[in-house]
């Protein structure tokens, strides 16, 4: 008997939800936006390229950390965007990958209506990402050749290929791939940009959910831009 209660209590608590509270993807702009993306490379089929490349000459391998500094190609002005990458390789196999934006950490951006900001990304994931083991194996070798560089570290047979142009990261374990990003050309980092005011009849890019986004009757205000939540970060086991 307490078990049937138990049952129907479930099943009146699913029922209440209301769909109505949570944003689909059409309701996000960050969802469309990065959907728009897989829609123009799925149309696009071979000759679809990321613009991401990694610059050889700025890999470098120090006590466990690989650093380089990635270039993203902005097609609308023909600009790039400098974008340093953090690749820590840790002793248990686990490796962080995170993508931050040289501009921010210069404090080179202008933050609307005088916001108190902080301009920098949020850089404090690593705090809550990493469980466990958090040594870095600082016997980790790095060998570049062309347009590849590969750091073979952990105790045991971890290696990841780095594919410069276009940026691409394999992480192999034993000869085997088991985590790939970049693999499919759909690697995404937005980046800062100044607002400004859209002239009347002009098409292009929506930027209407960059510097603030109305659901369910509130407005999320985004003082340091479109893109104000923690680096991107990836944590490989």
């Amino acid at each position: 008997m307490r078990r049937l209660v138990l049952l129907l209590s479930v099943l009146e608590l699913t029922t209440a939800v209301k769909h109505a509270d949570f944003k689909t993807c059409a309701q996000s702009g960050f969802c469309r936006r990065n959907r728009a993306l897989a829609d123009a490379a799925a149309a696009a089929g071979p000759s679809w390229t990321s613009p991401y490349v990694l610059e050889a000459n700025s890999v470098k391998l120090a006590d466990g950390v690989l650093t380089g500094t990635l270039w993203k190609s902005v097609e609308k002005d023909g600009g790039k965007v400098e974008l340093p990458l953090t690749i820590s390789f840790l002793e248990d196999g686990v490796a962080r990958v995170s993508v931050d934006e040289a501009k921010r950490q210069k404090g080179e951006i202008e933050l609307r209506g005088g916001s108190k900001a902080r301009k920098e990304r949020y850089n404090e994931a690593e705090k809550w990402v990493l469980v466990g083991g958090k040594n870095v194996f600082a016997k980790a070798k790095l060998d570049t050749k062309g347009a590849q560089s590969t750091v073979t570290y952990g105790f045991g047979d971890f290696r990841a290929v780095i594919e410069h142009k276009p940026f691409k990261l394999t992480f192999m374990r034993n000869g085997e791939s088991y985590v790939v990003l970049g693999g499919r050309g759909l690697m995404n980092v937005e980046h800062w940009r100044p607002q400004r005011e859209k002239v009347e009849g002009e098409t292009g890019e929506d930027d209407s959910t960059w510097w603030d986004e109305t659901f369910g009757g509130n407005t999320d205000s985004k003082p340091r831009g479109w893109w104000h939540i923690p680096v991107p970060c990836i944590t490989v086991y």
